[in-house]
Protein backbone atom coordinates (compact mmCIF):
# COMPACT_ATOMS: atom_id res chain seq x y z
CA UNK A 1 0.00 0.00 0.00
CA UNK A 2 1.15 3.47 -0.43
CA UNK A 3 1.58 5.90 2.08
CA UNK A 4 -0.20 8.89 2.32
CA UNK A 5 0.64 11.98 0.64
CA UNK A 6 1.97 14.26 3.06
CA UNK A 7 -0.30 17.01 4.19
CA UNK A 8 -0.39 20.18 1.76
CA UNK A 9 -2.95 22.52 2.59
CA UNK A 10 -2.13 23.98 6.04
CA UNK A 11 -3.05 27.10 7.74
CA UNK A 12 0.77 28.47 6.76
CA UNK A 13 -0.22 27.51 3.29
CA UNK A 14 -4.01 28.97 3.06
CA UNK A 15 -2.65 32.76 4.62
CA UNK A 16 0.63 32.47 2.02
CA UNK A 17 -1.80 32.73 -0.87
CA UNK A 18 -4.02 35.01 0.82
CA UNK A 19 -1.10 37.43 0.80
CA UNK A 20 -0.06 36.60 -2.69
CA UNK A 21 -4.01 36.69 -3.80
CA UNK A 22 -4.01 40.48 -2.34
CA UNK A 23 -0.68 41.06 -4.02
CA UNK A 24 -1.88 39.83 -7.43
CA UNK A 25 -4.37 41.96 -7.02
CA UNK A 26 -2.37 45.20 -6.66
CA UNK A 27 -0.13 44.18 -9.70
CA UNK A 28 -3.03 44.12 -12.14
CA UNK A 29 -2.88 48.25 -11.73
CA UNK A 30 0.21 47.42 -13.80
CA UNK A 31 -1.31 46.19 -16.49
CA UNK A 32 -2.80 49.26 -17.48
CA UNK A 33 0.64 50.99 -17.04
CA UNK A 34 1.82 50.84 -20.36
CA UNK A 35 -1.77 52.38 -21.35
CA UNK A 36 -1.59 54.86 -19.10
CA UNK A 37 2.15 56.09 -20.17
CA UNK A 38 1.11 55.69 -23.86
CA UNK A 39 -1.56 58.73 -22.53
CA UNK A 40 1.10 60.70 -21.16
CA UNK A 41 3.07 61.03 -24.44
CA UNK A 42 5.63 58.50 -23.79
CA UNK A 43 6.17 56.27 -27.05
CA UNK A 44 6.69 52.49 -27.61
CA UNK A 45 10.32 52.09 -27.03
CA UNK A 46 10.20 54.40 -23.81
CA UNK A 47 7.81 52.15 -22.34
CA UNK A 48 9.18 48.89 -23.19
CA UNK A 49 12.35 50.67 -21.40
CA UNK A 50 10.48 51.57 -18.72
CA UNK A 51 8.76 48.38 -18.27
CA UNK A 52 11.98 46.72 -18.31
CA UNK A 53 13.36 48.47 -15.88
CA UNK A 54 11.68 47.14 -12.62
CA UNK A 55 12.12 43.50 -14.46
CA UNK A 56 15.95 44.17 -14.30
CA UNK A 57 15.82 45.00 -11.03
CA UNK A 58 14.07 42.53 -10.18
CA UNK A 59 16.28 40.20 -11.59
CA UNK A 60 19.60 41.66 -10.20
CA UNK A 61 18.25 41.25 -6.81
CA UNK A 62 17.24 37.64 -6.92
CA UNK A 63 20.54 36.18 -6.41
CA UNK A 64 21.37 38.13 -3.58
CA UNK A 65 17.81 37.76 -1.93
CA UNK A 66 18.29 34.34 -2.35
CA UNK A 67 21.19 33.77 -0.32
CA UNK A 68 19.48 35.76 2.64
CA UNK A 69 15.88 34.47 2.54
CA UNK A 70 16.39 30.90 2.96
CA UNK A 71 18.85 31.49 6.14
CA UNK A 72 15.09 32.02 8.01
CA UNK A 73 13.68 35.32 7.45
CA UNK A 74 11.24 34.05 4.23
CA UNK A 75 7.75 35.74 6.40
CA UNK A 76 9.70 38.61 7.35
CA UNK A 77 11.00 39.20 3.63
CA UNK A 78 7.33 38.54 1.94
CA UNK A 79 5.45 41.65 4.61
CA UNK A 80 8.67 44.12 3.75
CA UNK A 81 8.19 43.40 -0.16
CA UNK A 82 4.60 44.54 0.03
CA UNK A 83 4.86 47.36 2.41
CA UNK A 84 7.87 48.39 -0.06
CA UNK A 85 5.14 48.08 -3.19
CA UNK A 86 2.73 50.00 -1.08
CA UNK A 87 4.66 52.98 -0.62
CA UNK A 88 6.42 52.76 -4.09
CA UNK A 89 3.35 53.10 -5.30
CA UNK A 90 2.86 56.44 -3.98
CA UNK A 91 4.88 58.72 -6.11
CA UNK A 92 2.65 57.59 -9.27
CA UNK A 93 -0.55 59.51 -7.37
CA UNK A 94 1.91 62.75 -8.11
CA UNK A 95 3.00 61.71 -11.90
CA UNK A 96 1.52 63.96 -14.59
CA UNK A 97 4.03 63.58 -17.32
CA UNK A 98 7.06 62.11 -18.55
CA UNK A 99 11.11 62.08 -17.14
CA UNK A 100 13.75 60.77 -15.35
CA UNK A 101 11.47 60.10 -12.61
CA UNK A 102 9.87 57.62 -13.49
CA UNK A 103 12.80 54.98 -13.61
CA UNK A 104 13.49 55.85 -9.75
CA UNK A 105 9.74 54.44 -9.38
CA UNK A 106 10.57 51.74 -11.43
CA UNK A 107 13.50 51.17 -10.09
CA UNK A 108 11.81 50.89 -6.66
CA UNK A 109 9.03 48.59 -7.55
CA UNK A 110 10.93 46.28 -9.55
CA UNK A 111 12.74 45.92 -5.61
CA UNK A 112 9.55 45.34 -4.10
CA UNK A 113 8.43 42.51 -6.48
CA UNK A 114 11.93 40.97 -6.36
CA UNK A 115 11.91 40.59 -2.36
CA UNK A 116 7.86 39.41 -2.14
CA UNK A 117 8.30 36.89 -4.66
CA UNK A 118 11.75 35.31 -3.84
CA UNK A 119 10.27 35.02 -0.15
CA UNK A 120 7.25 33.25 -1.65
CA UNK A 121 9.05 31.02 -3.63
CA UNK A 122 11.55 30.36 -1.09
CA UNK A 123 9.00 30.05 1.48
CA UNK A 124 6.88 27.30 -0.87
CA UNK A 125 10.23 25.79 -1.95
CA UNK A 126 10.73 24.91 1.71
CA UNK A 127 7.27 23.83 2.84
CA UNK A 128 6.00 22.11 0.27
CA UNK A 129 5.80 17.76 0.14
CA UNK A 130 8.61 17.00 -2.40
CA UNK A 131 6.44 13.99 -4.15
CA UNK A 132 3.21 16.90 -4.61
CA UNK A 133 5.28 20.18 -6.02
CA UNK A 134 3.92 20.40 -9.21
CA UNK A 135 0.38 20.70 -7.37
CA UNK A 136 2.01 23.27 -4.55
CA UNK A 137 3.23 25.98 -7.55
CA UNK A 138 0.16 25.10 -8.88
CA UNK A 139 -2.14 25.73 -6.78
CA UNK A 140 -0.31 28.52 -5.28
CA UNK A 141 -0.46 30.47 -8.79
CA UNK A 142 -4.44 30.40 -8.39
CA UNK A 143 -3.99 32.82 -5.52
CA UNK A 144 -2.10 34.76 -8.24
CA UNK A 145 -4.73 34.24 -11.10
CA UNK A 146 -7.69 34.64 -9.61
CA UNK A 147 -7.88 38.23 -8.73
CA UNK A 148 -6.02 38.19 -12.20
CA UNK A 149 -9.28 36.84 -13.92
CA UNK A 150 -11.36 39.98 -12.86
CA UNK A 151 -8.85 42.62 -12.06
CA UNK A 152 -8.82 43.45 -15.59
CA UNK A 153 -12.85 44.73 -15.27
CA UNK A 154 -11.69 46.22 -11.74
CA UNK A 155 -9.69 48.02 -13.05
CA UNK A 156 -11.41 49.50 -16.16
CA UNK A 157 -14.12 50.11 -13.72
CA UNK A 158 -12.29 52.19 -11.31
CA UNK A 159 -10.58 53.99 -14.18
CA UNK A 160 -13.71 55.01 -15.68
CA UNK A 161 -14.89 56.38 -12.36
CA UNK A 162 -11.93 57.58 -10.29
CA UNK A 163 -9.29 57.59 -12.81
CA UNK A 164 -5.69 56.32 -12.87
CA UNK A 165 -4.76 58.38 -9.38
CA UNK A 166 -7.60 56.10 -8.38
CA UNK A 167 -6.64 53.02 -9.34
CA UNK A 168 -3.14 53.76 -7.81
CA UNK A 169 -4.40 54.76 -4.67
CA UNK A 170 -6.68 51.39 -4.45
CA UNK A 171 -3.26 49.56 -5.54
CA UNK A 172 -1.72 51.30 -2.13
CA UNK A 173 -4.43 50.10 0.23
CA UNK A 174 -4.55 46.18 -1.33
CA UNK A 175 -0.81 45.79 -0.96
CA UNK A 176 -0.40 46.91 2.78
CA UNK A 177 -3.40 44.33 3.17
CA UNK A 178 -1.07 41.84 1.31
CA UNK A 179 1.63 42.98 3.90
CA UNK A 180 -0.43 41.70 7.32
CA UNK A 181 -0.96 37.82 6.58
CA UNK A 182 3.12 36.97 6.70
CA UNK A 183 2.72 38.46 10.60
CA UNK A 184 1.42 35.27 11.33
CA UNK A 185 3.25 32.75 9.38
CA UNK A 186 5.28 30.18 11.10
CA UNK A 187 9.11 29.98 9.17
CA UNK A 188 9.66 26.27 8.20
CA UNK A 189 12.45 24.60 9.61
CA UNK A 190 14.95 24.64 7.23
CA UNK A 191 17.94 26.78 7.14
CA UNK A 192 19.49 27.09 4.23
CA UNK A 193 23.40 27.99 4.28
CA UNK A 194 24.39 28.21 0.47
CA UNK A 195 28.14 29.48 -0.46
CA UNK A 196 28.90 31.38 -3.55
CA UNK A 197 31.38 28.72 -4.44
CA UNK A 198 28.29 25.80 -4.65
CA UNK A 199 26.52 28.80 -7.09
CA UNK A 200 28.43 26.95 -9.82
CA UNK A 201 26.15 24.23 -10.17
CA UNK A 202 23.59 26.37 -11.78
CA UNK A 203 25.96 26.87 -14.31
CA UNK A 204 25.62 23.38 -15.39
CA UNK A 205 23.22 21.91 -18.24
CA UNK A 206 20.79 20.68 -15.56
CA UNK A 207 19.79 23.93 -14.98
CA UNK A 208 20.42 26.12 -17.32
CA UNK A 209 17.98 24.59 -19.76
CA UNK A 210 15.13 24.97 -17.27
CA UNK A 211 16.14 28.32 -16.41
CA UNK A 212 16.25 29.01 -20.01
CA UNK A 213 12.67 27.22 -20.31
CA UNK A 214 11.50 29.92 -17.80
CA UNK A 215 13.51 32.77 -19.88
CA UNK A 216 11.88 32.19 -22.55
CA UNK A 217 8.36 32.47 -20.79
CA UNK A 218 9.32 35.34 -19.52
CA UNK A 219 9.85 36.55 -23.24
CA UNK A 220 6.62 35.39 -24.50
CA UNK A 221 4.84 36.64 -21.37
CA UNK A 222 6.25 40.44 -21.26
CA UNK A 223 5.39 40.85 -25.04
CA UNK A 224 1.97 40.01 -24.50
CA UNK A 225 1.25 42.04 -21.08
CA UNK A 226 3.41 44.75 -21.67
CA UNK A 227 2.08 45.79 -25.74
CA UNK A 228 -1.09 43.96 -26.17
CA UNK A 229 -3.02 47.31 -23.62
CA UNK A 230 -1.31 49.14 -26.18
CA UNK A 231 -2.32 47.79 -29.28
CA UNK A 232 -5.79 47.41 -28.39
CA UNK A 233 -6.20 51.05 -27.76
CA UNK A 234 -4.02 51.87 -31.42
CA UNK A 235 -6.22 49.42 -32.87
CA UNK A 236 -9.13 51.03 -31.80
CA UNK A 237 -10.99 47.92 -30.36
CA UNK A 238 -11.38 44.76 -27.95
CA UNK A 239 -11.31 44.75 -24.31
CA UNK A 240 -7.72 43.53 -22.12
CA UNK A 241 -10.36 43.17 -19.34
CA UNK A 242 -11.64 40.45 -20.89
CA UNK A 243 -8.43 38.96 -22.64
CA UNK A 244 -7.47 39.00 -18.84
CA UNK A 245 -10.21 37.18 -17.98
CA UNK A 246 -10.02 34.52 -20.21
CA UNK A 247 -6.30 33.88 -19.70
CA UNK A 248 -6.37 33.70 -16.54
CA UNK A 249 -9.82 31.59 -16.66
CA UNK A 250 -7.36 29.38 -18.25
CA UNK A 251 -4.96 29.25 -16.31
CA UNK A 252 -7.27 28.56 -13.60
CA UNK A 253 -8.89 25.23 -15.30
CA UNK A 254 -5.38 24.48 -16.16
CA UNK A 255 -4.54 23.47 -13.31
CA UNK A 256 -7.12 22.59 -11.00
CA UNK A 257 -8.15 20.15 -13.71
CA UNK A 258 -4.54 18.77 -14.08
CA UNK A 259 -3.14 19.81 -10.31
CA UNK A 260 -2.05 15.81 -9.66
CA UNK A 261 -1.22 15.32 -13.20
CA UNK A 262 1.50 17.62 -13.08
CA UNK A 263 3.40 15.32 -10.65
CA UNK A 264 2.64 12.20 -12.59
CA UNK A 265 3.58 13.38 -16.04
CA UNK A 266 6.76 14.21 -17.11
CA UNK A 267 7.87 17.43 -16.40
CA UNK A 268 10.18 18.26 -19.88
CA UNK A 269 7.21 17.07 -21.51
CA UNK A 270 4.82 19.29 -19.88
CA UNK A 271 6.86 22.32 -20.45
CA UNK A 272 7.60 21.96 -24.34
CA UNK A 273 3.66 21.85 -24.52
CA UNK A 274 3.31 24.85 -22.58
CA UNK A 275 6.05 26.84 -24.26
CA UNK A 276 4.52 25.99 -27.85
CA UNK A 277 1.05 26.89 -26.24
CA UNK A 278 2.64 30.47 -25.62
CA UNK A 279 4.43 30.66 -28.47
CA UNK A 280 0.69 30.82 -30.79
CA UNK A 281 -0.57 33.41 -28.47
CA UNK A 282 2.01 35.68 -29.90
CA UNK A 283 1.64 34.81 -33.09
CA UNK A 284 -2.00 34.85 -33.61
CA UNK A 285 -2.90 38.37 -31.42
CA UNK A 286 -2.14 39.98 -34.84
CA UNK A 287 -4.32 37.51 -36.93
CA UNK A 288 -7.31 37.04 -35.46
CA UNK A 289 -9.51 40.12 -34.47
CA UNK A 290 -12.37 40.74 -32.40
CA UNK A 291 -13.61 38.96 -29.03
CA UNK A 292 -13.40 35.71 -30.46
CA UNK A 293 -10.23 36.26 -31.34
CA UNK A 294 -8.72 37.48 -28.19
CA UNK A 295 -10.61 34.77 -26.55
CA UNK A 296 -8.80 32.30 -28.29
CA UNK A 297 -5.44 33.79 -27.70
CA UNK A 298 -6.59 34.32 -23.70
CA UNK A 299 -6.68 30.75 -23.78
CA UNK A 300 -3.90 29.20 -25.71
CA UNK A 301 -1.48 31.43 -23.92
CA UNK A 302 -3.25 30.81 -20.79
CA UNK A 303 -3.43 26.93 -20.88
CA UNK A 304 0.65 27.81 -21.85
CA UNK A 305 1.12 29.45 -18.74
CA UNK A 306 -0.88 27.35 -16.51
CA UNK A 307 1.13 24.28 -17.32
CA UNK A 308 4.34 25.92 -17.58
CA UNK A 309 5.19 27.48 -14.37
CA UNK A 310 4.24 24.59 -11.82
CA UNK A 311 6.24 21.93 -13.97
CA UNK A 312 9.38 23.99 -14.61
CA UNK A 313 9.43 24.68 -11.10
CA UNK A 314 9.16 21.55 -9.63
CA UNK A 315 11.75 20.34 -12.10
CA UNK A 316 14.50 22.76 -10.59
CA UNK A 317 13.85 21.65 -7.22
CA UNK A 318 13.45 17.82 -7.98
CA UNK A 319 17.46 19.16 -9.72
CA UNK A 320 18.85 20.80 -6.72
CA UNK A 321 19.76 19.61 -2.69
CA UNK A 322 18.07 20.75 0.30
CA UNK A 323 20.34 23.49 1.14
CA UNK A 324 19.91 25.96 -2.14
CA UNK A 325 16.37 25.43 -3.07
CA UNK A 326 15.96 29.02 -2.28
CA UNK A 327 19.09 30.21 -4.80
CA UNK A 328 17.13 27.61 -7.11
CA UNK A 329 14.08 29.05 -7.20
CA UNK A 330 15.40 32.96 -7.00
CA UNK A 331 18.12 31.76 -10.27
CA UNK A 332 14.88 30.52 -11.74
CA UNK A 333 12.19 33.15 -11.24
CA UNK A 334 15.59 36.11 -12.64
CA UNK A 335 15.50 33.90 -15.83
CA UNK A 336 11.86 34.78 -16.09
CA UNK A 337 11.91 38.24 -15.10
CA UNK A 338 15.22 38.38 -17.39
CA UNK A 339 12.73 37.32 -20.13
CA UNK A 340 10.24 40.22 -19.14
CA UNK A 341 13.05 42.43 -19.49
CA UNK A 342 13.59 41.40 -23.13
CA UNK A 343 10.40 40.91 -23.85
CA UNK A 344 9.50 44.38 -22.82
CA UNK A 345 12.56 46.35 -24.40
CA UNK A 346 13.46 44.75 -27.25
CA UNK A 347 10.37 44.14 -28.64
CA UNK A 348 9.05 47.92 -27.87
CA UNK A 349 11.65 48.84 -30.14
CA UNK A 350 10.64 46.17 -32.68
CA UNK A 351 6.78 47.55 -32.28
CA UNK A 352 7.63 51.44 -32.53
CA UNK A 353 10.20 51.09 -35.99
CA UNK A 354 8.15 47.63 -37.57
CA UNK A 355 4.76 47.79 -35.92
CA UNK A 356 3.21 45.81 -33.96
CA UNK A 357 2.30 42.62 -35.90
CA UNK A 358 6.22 42.59 -36.97
CA UNK A 359 6.71 42.63 -32.91
CA UNK A 360 4.40 40.00 -32.06
CA UNK A 361 5.84 37.25 -34.41
CA UNK A 362 9.26 38.01 -34.02
CA UNK A 363 8.31 37.40 -30.25
CA UNK A 364 6.58 34.45 -31.30
CA UNK A 365 10.00 33.23 -33.70
CA UNK A 366 12.32 34.20 -30.77
CA UNK A 367 10.51 31.71 -28.61
CA UNK A 368 9.82 28.66 -30.67
CA UNK A 369 13.11 28.84 -31.97
CA UNK A 370 14.60 28.49 -28.58
CA UNK A 371 12.44 26.22 -27.19
CA UNK A 372 13.71 24.10 -29.92
CA UNK A 373 17.05 25.07 -29.45
CA UNK A 374 16.61 23.48 -25.34
CA UNK A 375 14.88 20.78 -26.99
CA UNK A 376 17.94 19.55 -28.45
CA UNK A 377 20.48 20.03 -26.01
CA UNK A 378 18.77 18.44 -22.45
CA UNK A 379 18.67 14.62 -23.89
CA UNK A 380 15.98 14.97 -20.99
CA UNK A 381 13.51 16.69 -22.58
CA UNK A 382 13.58 14.31 -25.52
CA UNK A 383 13.31 10.92 -23.13
CA UNK A 384 10.82 12.99 -20.79
CA UNK A 385 10.94 10.29 -17.96
CA UNK A 386 8.67 10.60 -14.91
CA UNK A 387 9.55 12.79 -12.03
CA UNK A 388 11.22 11.47 -9.32
CA UNK A 389 11.35 14.38 -6.90
CA UNK A 390 14.27 13.96 -4.62
CA UNK A 391 14.24 13.65 -0.84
Amino acid sequence: MSAPSASLYDRDYVLLNASNLLYSLYSVIFIFLPAYLYRLGIREGTIGVLMGTGALVSVALKLPLGMVVGRGARSAFLSLGAFLAAASTVPWLFVSGPGAHLFVIRVAQGASFSVFTAAAYAYLAASAPPERRAEAFGIFGLSFFLPVSVGGWIGEWVIGRAGFHGLFAAGIGIAFLSALFPLAMREPPARERPSFASLKVFLTRPFFIPNTAGYLFGVAYGSIFTFLPVYLVVRGSGSIGAFVFIYALSVIGTRTLGRRMLDRLPRERVSLVALLLLCAGNLLIPALDGGFGLAFVGAAAGAGHGLLFPALSALVLDRVDGESVAVAMAMFTAAFDMGLVTGAAAFGFVAERFGYEVMFVSAAAAVGAGTAVFFALDPAFRKGARPEPAP
